[in-house]
């Protein structure tokens, strides 16, 4: 770095032109009279013994007399941390800057449009963080694997993490066990490329093409409303998740499990309930009339549920899917998320024992 940007860059950490030069001649020259440090800088003489003072004050330099003023730089440590903490505060306005123009605009941020794919990322990161039941991804190994740290304290907090690994080049995942174990409950594999999709609580949305574009031409869009977010919901279940092949589960053969999807829980206690066993499961979600928190604990007395042989079809995501649950303080008809006729909204079902009567 040249002596001239060296002035400026002490210059915009507080000091004025003249102390700058004075003190940058002093660094050099270790000490000097008040009338060398003139001639060897660009400070007037009839200036220098003001300047001096007021380096003195600011604890730049210590000034003695011997036969004539002289003046002694001291050690640059506070300089340095002066410097050190404007480059950056510098630093942290750019990121904020850039952070606030990849925003998006309005108000409520209902929906917006940003312009690069990190900053997708930043809001998945952000919206897992805030995840109380429920994650669904869509996303390739290179984009799991930036976001695996998050999901993974999401699942360790209790949230079921459901994980879509797609690709179309056909290759085996190695070690699902190893990748996915501590991270995710269910993965698995779509052997079709498909955007880069994140759904939390059904309510987040963060989306970017499948694609990267040319930089410039990037875009991600996020959706924090739970009516909008009801269509990826949808494409995730129908075209992402129920079609595709099961690569990883953390679920054992017996209960206990968790669930947040009603249909994914009915199609594996149908036949138990049918056959007359005794279904346990505890309830987390909200009256549907009120919209109070609710916790409920029971049997389930029946359920309505097309169970479709080989997988559930489109029609079936139309149709009717809930159960009556037998508690001490009465029955209650609960639904899944959106339940529109049911008592109960479920957002979490735990089965928790399956038995015989």
């Amino acid at each position: 770095m040249d002596a001239s940007t060296l002035r400026d860059v002490l210059e915009r950490s507080g000091l004025t032109q003249y102390e700058a030069d004075a003190y940058l001649t002093l660094v050099e020259s270790g000490s000097a009279t008040a009338v060398e440090v003139a001639e060897r800088s660009d400070v007037p003489q009839a200036r220098i013994y003001d300047v001096l003072r007021e380096l003195e004050s600011d604890g730049y330099v210590d000034l003695y007399e011997e036969g004539t003023l002289r003046a002694e730089a001291i050690e640059p440590d506070a300089v340095v941390e002066e410097i050190t903490a404007q480059a950056q505060l510098m630093t942290e306005a750019a990121e904020e800057l850039e952070d606030r123009w990849q925003e998006p605009s309005g108000e409520d941020h209902t929906v917006g449009v940003v312009k690069r794919f990190e900053t997708v990322l930043n809001h998945v990161r952000d919206a897992i963080e805030g995840a109380e039941y429920e994650v669904e991804v869509a996303a390739t190994l290179e984009q799991y694997e930036q976001i695996r740290d998050t999901l993974a304290a999401a699942y360790d907090r209790g949230v079921v993490v459901k994980v879509s690994i797609t690709s179309a080049t056909g290759e085996p995942i190695d070690d699902p066990e190893s990748r996915f174990a501590g991270v995710a409950t269910e993965v698995r594999r779509r052997r079709l490329p498909t955007p880069f999709l994140v759904l939390t609580d059904r309510t987040e949305v963060c989306f970017a093409p499948m694609e990267r574009r040319p930089e410039g031409r990037e875009y991600g869009v996020l959706v924090d409303d739970y009516t909008l977010s009801q269509i990826f919901v949808w494409y995730y279940q129908t075209a992402v998740w129920e079609s595709w092949d099961l690569l990883y589960s953390d679920r054992g053969e017996s209960p206990p499990a968790t669930y947040t999807d009603v249909r994914n829980f009915l199609a594996d206690i149908v036949s138990a309930v049918e056959a007359g066993d005794d279904v346990l499961v505890s309830v987390e979600g909200q009256d549907r009339t009120t919209g109070d928190a609710v916790s409920l604990r029971g049997r389930v007395d029946s359920v309505t549920y097309a169970d479709v042989d080989g997988g559930p079809s489109l029609a079936s995501f139309a149709e009717e899917a809930n159960f009556v649950l037998e508690t001490d303080d009465g029955q209650y008809e609960v639904g899944g998320w959106g339940a529109m006729l049911e008592d109960v909204e479920a957002h979490r079902i735990v089965l928790e024992e399956i038995g015989e009567r």
